[in-house]
């Protein structure tokens, strides 16, 4: 029995489906006498011995290779890079190195391991922070040999004399969390590598250039096109890895239940559970509810971006024997949360990497257990992601499936001439001459700033009035939280009501400051109650080229303005209570079934809401410009709908790109026309390319609305996670037409496509009962899928029978379902027919549920 079979049958009752189980395997070591280490280095370290990995690093670095590092998360790839920094700057006083991080968080976090390690080592150099408030001259004043810094803050400083001395001598640069920088953001920042490697070049430094990232598809060639530097890649890890086990857990309509038992089962058997949740504003409703009751109030914990207290939150639950963390994927990025067993994934985070990366911190020092709960729809329904995941097989794909590749295109026409035109700022401003292909650039171009992130720059402080009132100052060290722009206007609006760390507070001003907009915030007595901001993204043509029309479309491409209009919000309150299962009914006490519907009566989460609000004039972000491909159909709504769903999910494939950087929206007065656009301001050349290769598009498109995986629509072929327009003007749902779709394009291609019909499309005169008992028991399907597949919360299936499934065969006759085991096509039925008991593969034989 594991260590951890205590905690997980008391937690998941003998329900507990695995799906999936790693083995473990012992560590790869290598002496550190072997690699030449100096007695610093030795003493720094303090293990005798590195993993396999970690010495192949060193030993690259020493060559003076450029190195990228994919190897799994916790698998030590800061003790990979950092023993030949550290023994290079020994052997060279001049030397400095340049460590990059994307998030505050985790360059303060690994400042601090940075520090550890020279203090061990009996090392006195200077390191320094250059982020946030920090100011060029104290970050790299004289004497200073590594700086920890983000993009953000470097962008504008590398100008300022005081960077050009330290990056004279620069012997390393670091990009941390490399897979972070793909998409629009990923250009950005390969623009500002290379002014930082350039520059640095032509003050006499000859740079070392080290990438740290999660595993990618294609990290040698993300690598060099990020930098334009050729890479040796370190893709094998040699730590010790302890066996995990995956389970597909489903609360069925008992969400309170399962999240008492879960806190109350990491308390009672000394678990520390991370709970990662897709959404900042359910991790902070989440940790609120639990927060408020005194018996659980030491053991839960709050940890997402912007979040005020941040050392003291990550203390208090490394120092903690037990408990549990709600968090968002604010936390996936590397940030040292110590040693635990189990993570609980909220929902599917979006992608593999993404997934790898949350899984990754369970088990790292013992055996681990990560539990997939799917997340579900405000019908009970399974989301498409979480429906598809709970298969099995598809699974698997998850953890063996190959990694998206991370994809940035580094001499992007809008991007690269800003980059260009900065360094010919910063070669002067050093007294030297640029680059030729920086000389000719657009001198106007470097003087007007820009943020990296695409985002408008405008900082936002959440902060008490009480503390605002009292210390001014004070307030922007330590605001409650700080958001991004959209999350200001969307959830922190005048009127908006929020839970942090268990206390209510409603927002009562905004006010405009030097330092950026503060936040006025004060405490109410509303325990449970938060509002849900309103807001939709306005498209306006503003140049466009003029239409073609082939068959069944219309087609253009051009230039768009694109607005975010925030336009009121929504009270509600969000409450574990008894209720009914079928209906909006809510139970009282002495009630054990429902006097409405005669349904089941269970505790459930349900959300009141309690009023509409809309702003007299609506909130609006900067509009920003960008380029598009509008397309027209000549069919309905529903067909566009499916059309726009196929090109989004091929054109990051086909035009290689990421997925973030494009989005979608439909015309306000044309349903049957929807533009497809570049999400990033100035334009990424994403829909341009994927104009130009339309008819490929289309082609492609063809087979995935030809699928036969379902007749209107899934994850595996048309759904997707995030439309960008799901909904028309008047909040009804959009329709998906999938059907319509494959007769278009079929129209318009010319050709037609014949549709195996598999056994899952054929209809069934069986009612709802018999079709989940017959999927659940028979077919072998999660309770998940079977769900999603009906349209029936989970829930329901807990007032299914439990008498033997009746069965039909052609040959045998009647006979009773006794037992079914494996998956998909190997999974296996025993069925008690009247004279004997034969066992078949369930996939090849004619079985028919007749009751």
């Amino acid at each position: 029995m594991s260590a951890l079979s205590p905690f997980l049958q008391d937690l998941l009752g003998n329900k507990a489906r695995a799906f999936y189980t790693e083995e473990g395997h012992p560590p790869e070591l290598v002496d550190v006498d072997q690699l030449g280490w100096s007695a610093p280095l030795k003493k720094g370290f303090k293990y005798p011995q590195v993993y396999s990995h970690q010495a192949a690093c060193y030993e690259a670095m020493r060559l003076g290779e450029h190195v990228v590092i994919t190897t799994p998360t916790a698998s030590g790839k800061t003790g990979a890079f950092l023993p030949a920094i550290v023994q290079n700057l020994l052997d060279d006083p001049k030397a400095t190195a340049l460590l990059i991080y994307p998030l505050v968080a985790l360059a303060q976090d690994q400042r601090e391991k940075l520090q550890a390690f020279l203090d061990q080592a009996g090392i006195l150099w200077v390191t320094e922070e250059f982020q946030g408030q920090a100011s060029v001259d104290q970050a790299f004043r004289e004497g200073v040999r590594i700086v920890m810094a983000t993009p953000d803050k470097l962008h504008w400083a590398l100008a300022h004399p005081k960077v050009a001395l330290f990056l004279k001598n620069l012997k390393h640069l670091v990009l941390d969390e490399a897979h972070t920088y793909r998409g629009g953001f990923g250009c950005e920042i390969s623009g500002l590598i290379r002014r930082v490697l350039a520059l640095s070049q032509h003050l006499g430094a000859k740079p070392q250039v080290v990438l740290s990232t999660a595993t990618i598809g294609n990290a040698t060639e993300f690598a060099e096109s990020l930098t334009g530097l050729s890479f040796t890649e370190i893709n094998t890890s040699g730590a010790k890895k302890y066996p995990k086990t995956y389970y597909l857990v489903d609360h069925r309509g008992q969400a309170r239940k399962f999240w008492d038992n879960l806190i109350n089962q990491s308390i009672v058997h000394g678990q520390k559970t991370l709970v990662f949740f897709r959404g900042r504003s359910k991790a902070s409703r989440m940790h609120a509810q639990y927060h408020n009751r005194p018996e659980y109030k030491e053991y839960v914990h709050l940890y997402m971006s912007g979040a005020g207290g941040r050392d003291a939150r990550l203390t208090r639950f490394r120092e903690a024997k037990s408990g549990v963390m709600f968090a968002t994927s604010a936390l996936e990025a590397g940030v040292d949360i110590g040693d635990l067993s189990v993570v609980v994934l909220d929902g599917y985070p979006g992608s593999r990497m993404t997934f790898r990366q949350m899984v990754g911190r369970a088990g790292r020092v013992s055996e681990g257990a990560i539990l997939y709960l799917p997340a579900m729809d405000e019908n009970g329904v399974p989301r498409p992601a979480d429906a598809f995941y709970s298969n099995p097989q598809n699974f698997r794909q998850l953890l063996q499936g190959a990694v998206e590749r991370a994809v940035i295109e580094a001499h992007n026409a809008y991007i690269t001439p800003k980059h260009l035109s900065r360094m010919q700022h910063e070669f002067y401003a050093v007294g030297l001459n640029p680059p030729a292909e920086a000389s000719s650039s657009n001198w106007a171009l470097g003087m007007k700033r820009w943020n990296l992130r695409s985002d408008d720059g405008e900082k936002y402080y959440v902060v008490e009035r009480t503390l605002w009132e009292t210390n001014p100052k004070k307030a922007f060290f330590e605001p409650l939280e700080t958001p991004s722009s959209h999350y200001a206007h969307a959830e922190k609006h005048v009127g908006a009501v929020f839970s942090w760390d268990g206390v209510s507070y409603q927002v009562s001003d905004w006010l405009p400051s030097p330092q950026g907009t503060v936040i006025l915030v004060e405490k109410v007595n509303s325990v449970g109650e938060f509002t849900r901001g309103n807001y939709r993204v306005k498209v306006t043509p503003v140049k466009m080229e003029k239409w073609e029309t082939q068959g069944e479309l219309a087609f253009r491409f051009g230039e768009i303005s694109v607005q975010k209009e925030y336009l009121g919000y929504q009270l509600h309150r969000q409450v574990f209570a008894r209720g009914c299962g079928k209906c909006d009914y809510a139970a009282l006490p002495e009630d054990k079934t429902c006097p409405k519907c005669n349904g089941r009566i269970r505790d459930r989460v349900l959300e009141q809401k309690l009023a509409d609000h809309t702003f007299e004039r609506p909130l609006t972000l900067p509009s920003f410009r960008t380029y598009t491909m509008e397309i027209g159909v000549r069919s309905t709504g529903g067909t566009a709908h499916a059309l726009k769903h196929a090109l989004m999910k091929l054109i990051p494939e086909l035009v290689a790109c990421d997925p973030n950087d494009i989005s979608g929206a439909f015309r306000a007065d044309k349903d049957n026309y929807f533009f497809i656009y570049d999400d990033w301001k100035g334009g990424l050349g994403i829909s341009h390319r994927a104009f130009k290769d339309l008819p490929l598009l289309l082609d492609r498109a063809l087979e995935l609305c030809s699928s036969t995986c379902c007749e209107s629509g899934c994850y595996q072929c048309l759904e997707m996670e995030r439309c960008g327009s799901p909904t028309l003007e008047n909040g009804d749902k959009r329709h998906i037409n999938k059907t319509g779709a494959r007769e278009l394009l079929e129209k318009q291609l010319g050709r037609k496509v014949r549709i195996e019909v598999t056994p899952q499309e054929e209809s069934s005169n069986l009612n709802w009962e018999l079709q989940a008992r017959e999927l659940l028991e028979l077919q072998g399907l999660s309770s998940t899928e079977v769900s999603k597949r009906l349209g029936i919360p989970s829930r329901e299936f807990q007032n299914l029978p439990s008498t033997p499934l009746k069965v039909l065969h052609p040959k045998f006759g009647e006979g009773e379902l006794i037992s079914a085991i494996g998956y998909g096509s190997l999974r296996k039925a025993r069925i008690r027919f009247p004279t004997q008991e034969k066992t078949f593969l369930v996939s090849l034989a004619p079985i028919q549920v007749i009751g």
